[in-house]
Parts: C-alpha cells; structure tokens; sequence
C-alpha cells in the first residue's frame, strides 16, 4: 500500500473515530428535561403590583378586618347585620373563599365610628336602636378572615 494512501486511511480512521467519540459523549452528558418552573409567586406579585399601580380609590369608607373561627363565620356575620340594623342601616355578605369573607354594611356616616368600635369589640354593642334624620350613608367594609 502506497505511503499516501495510509495516511489517508489513517486520516479517516481518525475522523470516523473521533466523530463516533463525539457522539457517544454527547448522548452521554445529554442534559435531562429540567421540570417546569413554578410561577405562581410571580403571578401573585404581578397582580398585587397592578393593582398598587391602578391605585382604585377604596369601595368602602371605612374597613376593618377581623381574624375569626370558620365555625363561626355564620354567627359573626348575623351579629354584623344586627348591628347594622341597631345603627339604621343594613349589611350582605361579599363573595368568599378559602381565607376568609367580606361584609359590606351601610350605616349613618354619624355613627360610623360607634359601628366600628361595636364590631371590633362585642361587648360594646348598643343596647337601643340608634336613628339617623339625614339620608347619606356610609359604606363599612368588614373583611373575615380565617384563623391559620
């Protein structure tokens, strides 16, 4: 066999070779599927952000939010709507999920704070209904929440 057709023989061989090396090494470290990234931090905070950004002006007037048994959630709404009642207005209950609920009373804006406080504290409850003359009302929002 001529000189130049050895080497070229080798040449090959070495090519055939180092590409049948590559190969092998890259089915070998072939990187594995990575699981999916979890965004639902990220979506919670994109939310949030729009709605700081948007800066909606506030439904209610005024808001407390109270951290309650989920047992009593039926018992605690009834009292709100009594109080309401005793303050001369009226409350619905908002939609609800898994945290906690809203309610939404309507009371004299003269006796907004008087609702508050009875609704923050039971044991100051009054004890006679209280009439407002004028007609404006004030919007309470309530927020329940769940305790845990």
């Amino acid at each position: 066999m001529p000189k130049d057709q050895r080497k070229l023989l080798v040449l090959g061989a070495v090519f055939c070779g180092g590409l049948l090396a590559g190969i092998a090494l890259v089915l070998f470290f072939q990187a594995k599927p990575q699981p999916a990234i979890d965004t639902s931090n990220l979506e919670g905070l994109l939310h949030n952000t729009a709605q700081t950004a948007i800066a909606l002006p506030p439904l209610a007037d005024a808001e407390v939010e109270l951290t309650i048994d989920r047992a009593k959630l039926d018992e605690e709404i009834a009292r709100i709507k009594t109080l309401a009642t005793k303050f001369g207005g009226t409350a619905v209950q908002g939609a609800g999920d898994n945290s906690g609920t809203e309610v939404l009373a309507q009371v004299s804006p003269k006796f907004t704070s008087q609702f508050l406080e009875a609704v923050k504290h039971p044991e100051k409850e009054p004890a006679a209904h209280v009439q407002s003359e004028d007609n404006q009302t004030a919007l309470v929002q309530v927020r329940l929440k769940f305790q845990g």
